[in-house]
Order: structure tokens, then sequence, then C-alpha cells
């Protein structure tokens, strides 16, 4: 796993970390542990963006210690867990069931209900 000094660096955690249970509120805080749907979705954004001042210069390895670091942040992966593909897709985010199709009819993408 990255060093601390080196995943602080990467980016500031804050926006990716907490808000568990605020969805709901006035002021909801939408993060990785909070609203993102799934977490294969958190890898690649890892991948994409970080470092912010060297985006995708990560090694494989790297992007999944970082994914696992923020995981364990929000209470969704033990400290001592390996995060490999399979892992990864594994994990059931909090607010993975409140995301629903896009009902607009110019959009042509049938919710998937079965076999998906």
């Amino acid at each position: 796993m990255p060093s601390k000094q080196r995943l602080a660096r990467l980016r500031s955690f804050d926006r990716l970390v907490g808000g568990q249970g605020t969805l709901a509120t006035p002021q909801p805080i939408t993060t990785v542990g909070s609203y993102w749907p799934y977490a294969p979705t958190l890898f690649d954004y890892i991948r994409r963006a970080m470092p912010q001042n060297a985006p995708q210069s990560l090694s494989g390895d790297d992007v999944y210690a970082v994914s696992a670091y923020i995981l364990n942040l929000n209470g969704l992966l033990a400290a001592d867990a390996t995060l490999d593909a399979k892992t990864l897709s594994a994990i059931r985010m909090p607010n993975r069931s409140m995301f629903v199709g896009d009902p607009r009819p110019d959009v042509k993408n049938p919710a998937c209900m079965t076999g998906c």
C-alpha cells in the first residue's frame, strides 16, 4: 500500500469519505460511502484521475491499494482485506439500490430485470 504521505498527496479524501445517512437531509454529503452505487467506479475514478498532478500514472496495484484505503475509511472493507477485481465487484455499496433506470422516453436503455 502507498504510504500515508503519498495517499495524502493523491487527492484530498474528505470528499470521498463520510456522509453516510445524509442523502435524505437538506444538505446531503455525496461520497463513496454514501452515494456511489458500485465499488468498481471508484477504481475507475482513481485510475483515471489520480494523482491530481499526474493522472493515470498509478500502477494497477497502487490503484487497488488506494481503492481499498478509501473503502476502508468508509467502513466498507476491512483494513486487512485484499482487493482485486473479484473482491471489488463483490462489495455491496450502501446506496446501490437507490439508483434507478433513466425514465426519459428518448433514452433507449431498458432496465435489466433478470439475467443481467
